[in-house]
């Protein structure tokens, strides 16, 4: 898959929009599930998300870290 890259604007209650572009080439549609990961630093943090079918509730309500 070639790179996409895209620029979105954080909002007032931390919402970020993705484009339709970017929705489309990941298989997102609404009610999806998100898996969303951070690593890197703290000067150049890596957010990583990852479509997933299904979501345990455990990770759905509650943040969880990685080692």
């Amino acid at each position: 898959m070639a790179l996409i890259r895209v620029t979105s604007k954080v909002d007032k209650n931390g919402r970020i929009t993705l484009p339709i572009n970017l929705r489309r080439a990941a298989g997102l549609e609404e009610g999806r599930w998100v898996e969303m990961k951070i690593g890197g630093s703290s000067r150049k943090p890596d957010i990583r998300l990852t479509p997933r079918r299904a979501v345990g509730r455990r990770l759905a309500t509650s943040p969880r870290r990685e080692k």
